[in-house]
């Protein structure tokens, strides 16, 4: 399972504070076809496998990967972060990463749409950028009460995965980790030399 670039989501209730923090993941049957966990819950199952169950990432990097599969996390961590199906759909403000185009913005704010949210606002600012500028947020605005933050991985975090996943491929292929380290090395070195010359 490709676990790359995949979102960290924060639902931050007024009032209540932050009710949700969870990766973007969802676990479900292979056989069924049945949502088994979302978040956290899916993250579990990532680290003790289980037969017939899949761990997906429907959003990477802030942007929607599957969209069906995106919108039933979302259905999951909103009735988490609202502890039932409210009644009436509820407005939400949802802030997604500076880089995603004006297409992806539009597929995130569909699978809201789809997940339970009334109005939507959406944002590249940070969520807590937004909540202190909310005094100051036009009108229609003023009575959102939830709160969506969509991140993508520290690019830190996700050099770390990459090199994590490429160790493993080299395990499999049985390549010594002396030669995956004169690899690095090389290809350290060249990317040295080429950005000197730039």
């Amino acid at each position: 399972m490709d676990l790359f670039e995949t979102a960290d989501i924060v639902i931050y209730i007024k009032g209540r504070g932050v009710v949700v923090k969870e990766k973007s993941l969802l676990a479900f049957d292979t056989i069924s076809k049945k949502v088994v966990a979302t978040g956290n819950d899916a993250e579990d199952m990532l680290r003790n496998p289980q037969e017939n169950i899949e761990v997906i990432s429907p959003l990477r990097r802030g942007m929607i990967a599957d969209y069906m599969a995106a919108v039933e996390l979302m259905r999951s961590l909103l009735q988490k972060a609202w502890g039932k199906k409210p009644l009436i759909k509820q407005p939400v403000s949802v802030c997604v990463p500076k880089e995603i185009t004006d297409v992806e913005k539009k597929a995130v704010l569909d699978v809201l749409y789809q997940s339970g949210a009334k109005e939507l606002f959406i944002t590249d600012i940070s969520m807590e950028q937004l909540l202190r500028e909310l005094p100051n947020l036009p009108k229609n605005q003023q009575n959102v009460k939830t709160f969506i933050s969509i991140t993508k991985e520290t690019p830190e975090r996700y050099i770390a995965e990459q090199i994590a996943e490429m160790l493993r491929y080299a395990g499999q292929e049985s390549i010594s980790m002396e030669r995956v380290n004169e690899i690095f090395q090389e290809k350290a070195e060249a990317f040295r030399s080429a950005d000197e010359i730039v």
